[in-house]
């Protein structure tokens, strides 16, 4: 956030502590900057602008396929992954409990 702050608006982070920067500005500035920005990334973000979104449109209208850097698939993907991989601990939680009160009926008739 500091080399941010320094970057895009030319001032220190230590002005906060200096008295010359309230929190209230500190604040309006870090919510404010940019996408490409380190903080923003740091916080989640892909650091794709508005107009790099509008140019993997382009591509993908043009070519019918998704640009294969588009953070949206790899985030529809990474979700894809999780959501299965939670299913897939379900079910195995499921079998494991139906596997420890199983083995009266697995042993089968005498």
């Amino acid at each position: 956030m500091e080399a941010d702050l320094a970057r895009y608006y030319r001032i220190e982070l230590a002005d906060l502590w200096r008295g010359r920067m309230t929190l209230r500005r500190l604040a309006v500035l870090v919510r404010h900057l940019p996408p490409e920005s380190a903080t923003f990334r740091a916080l989640g973000g892909d650091g794709w602008t508005l107009g790099h979104y509008l140019q993997a449109d382009l591509v993908h209208a043009m070519t019918g396929q998704a640009h294969p850097a588009d953070p949206r698939i790899k985030r529809a993907e990474d979700e894809k992954r999780a959501r299965l991989a939670e299913a897939q601990r379900r079910a195995e939680k499921r079998r494991h409990a139906l596997g420890a009160s199983a083995p009266e009926e697995q042993a089968g008739p005498r």
